[in-house]
C-alpha cells in the first residue's frame, strides 16, 4: 500500500490503454472536416495533424518527468501545487471538478446517448417527459428531461458504480474498449488501402500556398486537432496506482502518444485517398463520407457503432481519473474530508467517484455543461500551460528532487508547449473577451473556498 492510500496495481499495458482510450474519442471521426474547411489542401490537413501530435508529445514527455518524480494520484493538481503554491493547485483542482472532468463526463454521456439514438430512435426523441424552471434571475436555469437525458444519466451511474466496485473491473473494461477502438481504426486503414476505391490524385496538389501562408487561417485549423489529441496525459492522474512508476509512466506516455499519432495520420491519409479534401470541407462526419466513398455503400451504421464505442471508452477513462484529483485535494485538507477515504473493500476513492457522478448528473439535467466549457476553456488551457511549465519551475525550485526520467530536449520542449498554449489563450481572449472574463470569475469563486478549507486545516493543526 502506498502512502497515498491506493494500491499500485496497474501495469504498463493498462497505462497505455488508459491514455490511448482517452485520446481516441470523437475527434478523429469529425475534426478533419473542420480542418479542411479552413485549410483545404491534403498537405495542410496532414501537417496540422502532425503538428498537433507533436504538441501532445511535448506535453506528454514533460509530464513523464513530472509523474516519474512525483508518482502520486492527482496529476496536474500535484505539479501546480509543488511549483506555484497551494492556491493555484487548488484552483486547478477546483476547475477540474467544476467543469473539466465532470463537464467532460456530462458531454460524453450525452454524446453517447445521441449516437445510440441511431440504433434506438427513442433516445433521440425531443419529447419532454418533465420540464421545470429553477431560476430566472440572474440567469435562466431549467431542467428538461427526455429519454436521451435519462439514458445519459444511467450511463454515468453505471460506469461510476463500476469504478466504485474496484480498479481492476474499470481497467479491464478500458482495456477491452481501447483494443476495440484501435482495432476499428486499423480496420479502416487496412480495408481502405487494400480494398478501397480511392484515388491517389486526391493528394495533388499537396499544398495550397495561398491559404497555407495565412497564419490566422492555420491557427484556426489547429484548434480541432488540439481537441482530438486531448487526453495525452491521462495516466498522470492515477500515477499513484501504477506499478514501477519511474519506468512505466514515461514509457506509457511516450508509447501511447506515438501509437495515437501514427493511427491518426494513417486514418487521415485513407480519408484523403477516399475523398478530395475540397469535398470534406465542413463535413461533420467526415469518417462516414470517406468510408462510403471508399467502399461504395453506406457506412453509417458501421461508423456510428465505432464512434459509440469510442465515446464509451473515453467516458470510462474520465470517470476513473477525475476522482483522484479530488481525493488528493482532500488529503491536503483542501476539499471535503470524506473524499480522502479509500473504500476498505474495493480500495477505490468511492466517495470522490460518487460526488463526481452527482455533479455530472446535475450538469446533464440542467444542460449547463456546454456553457461552463465555453466560459472556462481559456482557463483550462492556461492550467495546461502551467502544468507543463512546472518542469522548468521545479528544476529550479527543487533541484534535489529525484528525477528517474529527465526530459529530452529540455528546456525547448516545455517552452514550445507553453508558448503554443499561451498563444491559444491570447487568441481566445482576443476573440471572446467577455466569455474569457466570465471564465476567470467562475474559477475565482474557488478562492474563498480555498481559504475556508485552509483555515480549517490551520485550526486543526493548532
Amino acid at each position: 500500500m502506498e502512502r497515498n492510500g491506493l494500491k499500485r496495481q496497474l501495469g504498463l499495458f493498462d497505462a497505455v490503454m488508459v491514455i490511448s482510450g482517452d485520446m481516441i474519442g470523437i475527434g478523429i471521426f469529425v475534426a478533419t472536416g473542420a480542418i479542411a474547411e479552413t485549410l483545404p489542401s491534403p498537405g495542410g490537413v496532414l501537417l496540422v495533424w502532425i503538428l498537433g501530435g507533436l504538441l501532445a508529445l511535448t506535453g506528454a514527455l514533460s509530464c513523464a518527468e513530472l509523474s516519474a518524480s512525483l508518482p502520486y494520484v492527482g496529476g496536474d493538481y500535484i505539479y501546480i501545487r509543488e511549483a506555484y503554491g497551494k492556491l493555484l493547485g487548488f484552483l486547478s483542482g477546483w476547475s477540474s471538478f467544476l467543469v473539466t472532468f465532470s463537464g467532460a463526463i456530462a458531454f460524453l454521456a450525452v454524446s453517447f446517448s445521441g449516437f445510440m439514438a441511431f440504433f434506438f430512435p427513442l433516445l433521440g426523441s425531443e419529447e419532454k417527459l418533465f420540464s421545470a424552471t429553477i431560476l430566472t434571475f440572474p440567469f435562466n436555469l431549467s431542467v428538461h428531461i427526455t429519454f436521451g437525458t435519462i439514458s445519459a444519466i444511467i450511463v454515468v451511474i453505471l460506469i461510476s458504480t463500476l469504478h466504485c466496485i474496484g480498479v481492476r473491473p474499470g481497467t479491464l473494461m478500458q482495456n477491452v474498449l481501447t483494443t476495440l477502438k484501435i482495432g476499428a481504426l486499423l480496420g479502416i486503414i487496412l480495408l481502405g488501402v487494400l480494398f478501397g476505391k480511392g484515388d491517389t490524385a486526391n493528394f495533388s496538389p499537396l499544398f495550397d500556398w495561398n491559404t497555407f501562408g495565412n497564419f490566422s487561417v492555420f491557427a484556426a485549423a489547429f484548434i480541432p486537432v488540439v481537441f482530438a489529441y486531448s487526453g495525452w496525459n491521462a495516466i498522470i492522474y492515477i500515477a499513484g496506482e501504477v506499478k514501477d512508476p519511474q519506468r512505466n509512466l514515461p514509457r506509457a506516455l511516450l508509447w501511447a502518444n506515438l501509437i495515437v499519432i501514427a493511427l491518426y495520420l494513417a486514418v487521415n491519409v485513407v480519408y484523403i485517398y477516399g475523398v478530395p479534401v475540397t469535398e470534406m470541407k465542413g463535413a461533420l462526419r467526415v469518417s462516414e463520407v470517406a468510408t462510403t466513398a471508399l467502399f461504395g455503400h453506406q457506412t453509417s451504421a458501421w461508423i456510428t457503432g465505432i464512434i459509440t464505442v469510442s465515446i464509451l471508452g473515453a467516458l470510462n477513462v474520465v470517470t476513473m481519473i477525475g476522482p483522484r484529483i479530488y481525493y488528493a485535494m482532500a488529503q491536503d485538507g483542501l476539499f471535503f474530508k470524506r473524499l480522502a477515504r479509500v473504500h476498505p473493500t474495493s480500495g477505490t476513492p468511492a466517495n470522490a467517484i460518487i460526488l463526481q457522478a452527482v455533479w455530472a448528473v446535475l450538469l446533464i439535467l440542467t444542460n449547463t455543461w456546454g456553457t461552463l466549457f465555453t466560459y472556462v476553456s481559456v482557463i483550462i488551457t492556461l492550467f495546461s500551460a502551467l502544468t507543463v511549465g512546472s518542469v522548468i519551475v521545479l528544476r529550479y525550485k527543487r533541484p534535489e528532487l529525484k528525477r528517474p526520467y529527465k526530459l529530452w530536449g529540455y528546456p525547448i520542449v516545455p517552452i514550445l508547449f507553453v508558448l503554443t498554449h499561451l498563444w491559444i489563450v491570447w487568441g481566445s481572449v482576443t476573440e471572446k473577451p467577455w466569455d474569457s472574463l466570465l471564465g476567470v470569475f467562475i474559477v475565482s469563486l474557488g478562492i474563498p473556498a480555498y481559504f475556508i478549507w485552509r483555515n480549517r486545516v490551520k485550526e486543526k493543526g493548532s
